[in-house]
């Protein structure tokens, strides 16, 4: 049975979490034995999830954990001891809750990586398999260590990918959100001002009139009929359809779709390198890289490639099949099969196509940049002009 928990740790932290045990007095004793002060402890039903409110462990602490934990390991410090030094130290809740529950499981008897993989949603699909690997292989730590690694180059190469996407949008939001507040706060009095003379208005004025009297007199209702748009785009990119055609689209821009085509096939390289030098079959492989990605379109094509190698089709001939992944990943991993470097050959497949995303990230900001500085100096300029054209023509009036 399982049972939802809250407690503080000797050093005085608030945890909680899920523990399985035969009965309420024997989970309380489990807790008792971690030394935690039990504050509450409830039966909960098979179906209750707490997804919904529970925090995430981010990617950050996750390197920082498994750096910490290889060293301690390396020390000769004992598994459960470990992690329970590690469990006060954490700064991110979620983390301190679940160390909490994988203490309690390893101390049932079982295996680090399996009380790992008993919080996949929490981990990476790839990160228990390889502990267990690591296990079995007496070289936890050193696979501690690579995980690390691989880790922190995926947040690295994530990091690039949001920054590319997310400064345009950020201005061009920003220039939207200054001209709406102009249109429906600032000119109206002006151009009211101007309409009091009774003089005839340069054509710039009178557009730039035009709209303001409509922003300014349907304000309320542009703000409602936006907030309903974007409450039923978020509402529709929610669901299965959604998300793929959301994505599909995603993949057509240009530059951005490549950023983020080069962006997958990097991080997928990576973790099959990583997979394969670990010894990991490779339909194994691509079930977890297909459960780690993101992009429907692209784990679409995946789960085909996994169903023909399945088959016995191999994966560059299942590859070459889909437009989406570029012909050198097809050339590359074709001439690994055949020369059994596949792993070598993903792991330099990897590196290039980091480079790349770096070098489209840099002609993507080099594109954007001047391209919206124009879009704003327009804008800018279109209503400087439109204010200060009549501005003249009255001051000749008035003479």
């Amino acid at each position: 049975m399982a049972y939802r928990y809250i407690a503080y740790t000797p050093q005085g932290q608030k945890i909680q979490g899920r523990i399985e045990a035969d009965s309420e007095e024997a989970a309380e004793e489990l807790l008792w034995k971690q030394n935690y002060t039990v504050v509450s402890l409830r039966e909960v039903r098979d179906k209750e999830t707490f997804t919904l409110f529970r925090g995430k462990i981010k990617t950050r602490e996750l390197i920082v954990f498994s750096r910490q934990l290889a060293t301690l390991i390396e020390s000769g410090i004992p598994i459960v001891r470990a992690l329970q030094l590690l469990q006060d130290q954490v700064s991110g809740k979620r983390l301190r809750e679940v160390l909490g529950e994988i203490i309690i499981e390893v101390q049932q008897g079982r295996f680090f990586s399996e009380a790992i993989l008993r919080h996949e949603k929490d981990f990476p699909a790839f990160y228990g398999r390889l502990l267990e690997v690591g296990e079995q292989s007496g070289n936890l730590e050193m696979v501690l260590r690579q995980l690390a690694l691989y880790l922190e180059k995926e947040e690295a190469l994530v990091r690039k990918i949001r920054g590319a996407v997310a400064y345009p949008l950020f201005v061009l939001v920003m220039a939207i959100g200054v001209v709406f507040l102009m249109l429906t706060v600032a000119l109206p009095p002006l151009m009211n001002l101007f309409i009091s003379f009774d003089a005839e208005l340069p054509l710039p004025t009178r557009i730039l009139l035009a709209l303001t009297n409509f922003f300014s007199s349907y304000k309320f209702y542009i703000l409602g009929v936006a907030t309903l748009l974007i409450g039923a785009f978020i509402l529709f990119i929610k669901t299965e359809r959604g998300k793929e055609l959301f994505d599909r689209f995603l993949l057509k821009i240009p530059l951005i779709g490549n950023v983020i085509i080069q962006g997958a096939v990097a991080r997928m390289c990576r973790s099959m390198a990583t997979l394969l030098q670990a010894g990991i079959s490779l339909p194994e492989i691509l079930e977890m890289v297909i459960r780690s990605q993101g992009n429907r379109v692209i784990r679409k094509a995946l789960e085909d490639v996994h169903i023909q190698l399945l088959q016995g089709n191999g994966l560059a001939e299942p590859l070459s099949e889909h437009k989406v992944f570029p012909g050198m990943l097809i050339q590359m991993v074709r001439v690994g099969e055949e020369t059994g470097a596949l792993d070598t050959n993903m792991q330099t497949l990897a590196q290039f196509y980091e480079d790349e995303v770096d070098r489209v990230v840099g002609a993507l900001s080099s594109a954007l940049e001047p391209a919206l500085t124009i879009f704003v100096g327009v804008i800018v300029g279109f209503v400087a002009v439109s204010v200060i054209m009549p501005m003249y023509s009255l001051m000749g009036s008035i003479k």
